[in-house]
């Protein structure tokens, strides 16, 4: 999906924390039936160079702080670059986990929009 949102992520976090609407997600997502990684790492280093978003797609700018996660599943090294207001976002709605890479997809069959768009108002 390429969707970006037209307000920025801080704007859409003010929004899912009750600046815009109050919302609720009380269901987690099912990752029972996910691999567990052979190796597992998480830290929140500053950006050295722009990265991508794993879940929002937004540029995460150099000296910004992110959140990296990186492990090997199935045999497979893989890094996972998350910027703050997503992890944000994960840790306050998701707090079961979630698939990286698939936190709109979670949010959405939570509360059923898509938090990367902005709705003006609505």
């Amino acid at each position: 999906m390429e969707n970006r949102n037209s307000l920025g992520n801080a704007s859409i976090a003010q929004s899912l924390r009750g600046g815009a609407q109050e919302v609720n997600c009380d269901c987690s997502c099912d990752i029972s039936y996910g691999e567990s990684p052979a190796f597992y790492r998480e830290e929140t280093p500053k950006a050295r160079k722009v990265y991508k978003c794993c879940e929002c797609g937004e540029k995460i700018e150099p000296g910004q702080k992110y959140h990296k996660a990186v492990g090997v599943w199935d045999g497979e090294f893989r890094t996972w670059r998350t910027c703050k207001t997503c992890h944000t976002i994960a840790n306050e709605y998701c707090p079961g986990g979630y698939f990286f890479g698939e936190l709109a997809d979670a949010i959405y069959e939570c509360l059923g929009f898509d938090y990367r768009v902005a709705a003006d108002g609505e």
